[in-house]
């Protein structure tokens, strides 16, 4: 098991986990069920978003390979366009997730021979989730992924090699949430997936802190990776994305 997917799995089983104790510790044996119809209408919460990510790891072509290391500094440097949404709906129990992020960035090698790589990132993602009976703070999670990157490598003095891959994987995970007095909300999410049916294998880890301004504005602020090992096209990728996110939540 790689050092990624062992850091994922605890992390999201950390979750499961630190979610049913709280629940446990916060609702009493006795406490009535909440019913469904309690909660008739959809709660709905849009977010624009940006996500102040750097870019790590590897691409592979042929037989060479490109390290990458560059700091959301570098990249903002080389970024062209960035999109970032995401929009939650959720009734009783029940709720439906969806992401979008378009990228289009250059990342320097850190190799001796040097190089480029090109990524033009769609990232969209669509989940249901539930919320178990007496574990209000916990939903689990499962969905698809689809990741689409126009790739161009370009090392040293050689021709550059484009490819374009698509990865659509099944992922599945869980979401913590905790209450900090009235107007702070904390959120803890981690997912994993791939399982070799699209791409080998990826991760995602989020960390958000929400302040209420308003009962229909919220602020995010927190701490987002996403990592992809994928073999594909004559290309192998072994990247991570991650960096800070903030954004506006409404909820209308």
């Amino acid at each position: 098991m790689t050092r990624h997917l062992r850091r994922a799995v605890l992390l999201t089983f950390g979750l499961l986990f630190a979610s049913v104790a709280h629940a446990q510790d916060t609702v009493p044996a006795t406490a009535p069920a909440v019913v469904d119809s309690e909660a008739p209408a959809w709660k709905v919460a849009i977010r624009p978003y940006f996500f102040l990510a750097g870019v790590s790891g590897s691409v592979t072509s042929g037989s060479n390979t490109i390290p990458i290391n560059s700091t959301f500094g570098d990249i903002l440097d080389n970024v062209k366009l960035s999109l970032f949404t995401s929009i939650a709906l959720e009734k009783g129990r029940w709720g439906v997730y969806g992401d979008f992020q378009y990228i289009d960035l250059n990342a320097e090698g850190s190799g001796a021979v040097g190089g480029t790589v090109g990524l033009r990132n769609i990232i969209g993602e669509i989940d249901g989730s539930y919320r178990p009976r007496r574990t209000e703070g916990l939903r689990l999670v499962a969905g698809v992924r689809g990741y689409q990157v126009d790739q161009t490598v370009t090392i040293g003095a050689n021709p550059p090699v484009k490819a374009k891959t698509l990865v659509i994987d099944p992922i599945i995970g869980a979401v913590g949430v905790w209450r900090l007095g009235d107007q702070w909300q904390f959120r803890l999410r981690g997912d994993i997936g791939g399982f070799g049916v699209s791409s080998e294998f990826t991760s995602q880890l989020s960390l958000v802190v929400l302040y209420d301004i308003s009962k229909v504005v919220s602020i995010p602020l927190g701490y987002r990776t996403l990592n992809y090992r994928i073999k594909t096209d004559g290309i192998h990728m072994d990247t991570g994305m991650g960096g800070l996110v903030v954004g506006v939540d409404i909820r209308p």
